[in-house]
């Protein structure tokens, strides 16, 4: 599915993930994975790289890339291989299962969830399964962002909703093999849940998704909805409206609850 405006550059289109399959043993440092992800030893053997499929070029299709990294190998530095989705769903963020079995990667626009079966065979992954009913299921949360790795299920966040696509959204929480358990929204100043406000915001407003388990602690961060983001970046900024709708929150979540604890405010679209 392509964009609603093929003459958009959506702003979101500027991030492309490289996640990588491991091999062998030495340690490294992830500091930007869920630490219940198991650890990576070793050389690389593979990259994975999410695509956006591009009017024109190729297939046009989104697709998996795997690139060779191994310096020892004779394709090194190469594609060895790609796996398109079909059409164009606004490719975005990736992440791993805490097994490292399974790689989730979203499209922005179109919402479908692609999970893909990259233990089998590592150098060509298959599409194990389509989420196609992400909107649906979690009550209405839409731009599934960041999936990040918990014990034995994959936390999505999401940047807006299907009433006004504006910043209100949520998290959204599977299963590693995909099915849905739970919708968890953020709290904003007419349902606070349990959360208290250090200041003057609770917009409601989601983006990023980290863990500190040794102190149960789950932290969310903040960017916009829908009609900002799927928006040229330079007519997002040269409109004055819709920079007043941007997050201004991060917030502080009892991990194993999954309640949020606390509001911060960090004014800005703190990402």
């Amino acid at each position: 599915m392509a964009n609603k405006n093929k003459n958009l550059k959506p702003c979101c289109n500027l991030l492309i993930i490289f996640l990588a399959v491991c091999v062998n043993s030495a340690a490294a440092d992830e500091t930007c994975m869920s630490p219940y992800m198991a650890k990576i030893v070793g050389q690389e053997d593979f990259v994975y790289v999410w695509t956006l499929g591009q009017q024109g070029v190729g297939d046009e299709q989104d697709k998996l890339v795997t690139v060779d990294v191994n310096p020892n190998s004779p394709e090194y530095g190469k594609v060895i291989h790609s796996l398109s989705v079909g059409g164009r769903n606004e490719a975005h963020h990736s992440g791993f299962t805490d097994d490292r079995r399974y790689l989730w990667a979203s499209g922005l626009d179109t919402n479908k969830i692609f999970i893909f079966d990259v233990h089998s065979d590592p150098a060509k992954p298959s599409l194990h399964k389509t989420i196609t009913d992400f909107v649906s299921k979690s009550g209405g949360v839409v731009g599934p962002h960041t999936s990040y790795a918990l014990p034995g299920r994959m936390m999505l966040t999401g940047l807006s909703n299907n009433r006004d696509h504006g910043g209100r959204t949520g998290l959204v929480e599977y299963t590693n093999s995909g099915d849905f358990i739970a919708t968890h929204w953020m709290p904003t100043d007419d349902n606070l849940q349990s959360a208290v406000k250090s200041g003057k915001y609770a917009d409601g407003y989601g983006y990023d998704l980290r863990v500190l388990p040794r102190r149960n602690v789950m932290i969310t961060s903040s960017f916009t909805g829908w009609n900002n983001y799927m928006m040229n970046l330079g007519a997002v900024m040269a409109d004055a409206e819709a920079m007043k709708h941007f997050g201004n929150t991060v917030v502080v979540w009892d991990l194993h609850a999954r309640k949020p604890k606390q509001v911060l405010d960090v004014p800005g679209a703190p990402l």
